[in-house]
């Protein structure tokens, strides 16, 4: 029983390590980082001027959901990957471009299930997160690119402005506020789209679906006589809100669009 208990200890301790598993560079000079990978980003603020990456996704214990344990068949050799050289001991290759920090994921998605990527609030942010992934993005108030392909997409508390498309996935987006600089777009070949503002948002909207139906409790369109509002089918749908502002494209082939108050 107590060799079990043992093992269990050891087991235990060997899967933290494992999990938290981390590597960090300073962003001194960078205003922008540019992230390619084929899984799973959580992306989340840090207090520092670093960039972190962990494996995994952050728990109330630690991180967990990370790669499978360290071979040990490998142990004292160097991995070898076709797309690059892994200058982070993360599996990842880095450069600097400028004022940009490049990042690209050597490791295929069956090794990498999902990591989080720790970035200040104020860092402009391009992540492609590939065929499978998806990216879940909290609090943030600089530019956001985020693109996938087979995966959702979900910005809470942003500001913009956004660039975010998926071909076959949800897009989720709560703004605090909308940044006035640049146009927001935001498009979902199969999946529905839901985006919420503030109530005093100035904005010139334009919402397309082709299969599906949009709808929205700001004043773009007349009531209907039973109180609801249905503003679109197959047709573009155009309209201000609070005299005018920031371009907002909501686009989806076949899902419905939600354009709410947040």
């Amino acid at each position: 029983m107590k060799r079990i208990s043992i093992c269990i200890i050891a087991l235990l301790l060997s899967c933290v390590a494992w999990g938290q598993k981390e590597y960090k560079t300073s962003l001194s000079g960078v205003n922008r980082v540019v992230l390619e990978t084929n899984t799973t980003v959580d992306v989340e603020i840090g207090s520092s001027g670093e960039l972190i990456l962990r494996d995994g996704k952050k728990r109330d214990s630690g991180y967990s959901d990370g790669n499978e344990k360290e071979d040990e068949r490998a142990k004292g050799l160097t991995a070898l990957y076709a797309g690059g050289v892994d200058n982070t001991g993360f599996g990842m290759a880095t450069e600097r471009d400028g004022s940009t920090l490049r990042l690209k994921d050597l490791k295929p998605f069956t090794q990498r299930s999902r990591f989080t990527l720790i970035l200040p609030k104020n860092i402009d942010l391009t992540l492609d997160c590939g065929n499978l992934g998806s990216a879940n993005i909290a609090n943030f108030t600089a530019e956001l690119e985020i693109e996938t392909n087979v995966g959702h997409i979900k910005l809470m508390d942003v500001t913009g402005p956004i660039t975010a498309n998926t071909s076959t996935g949800a897009i989720d987006v709560t703004f605090t506020s909308v940044n006035q600089s640049a146009p927001i777009s935001i498009s979902s070949s199969t999946g529905t789209i839901d985006v919420s503002l503030p109530t005093n948002t100035k904005a010139d909207v334009e919402m397309r679906t082709s299969m599906g139906t949009v709808y929205s409790n700001f004043d773009l369109v007349p009531e209907r006589e039973d109180g609801l509002k249905i503003v679109g089918a197959n047709r573009k749908i155009k309209g201000q809100l609070n005299g005018g502002g920031v371009d907002i494209r909501l686009i989806s082939s076949v899902g419905n669009i939600y354009l709410r108050k947040k």
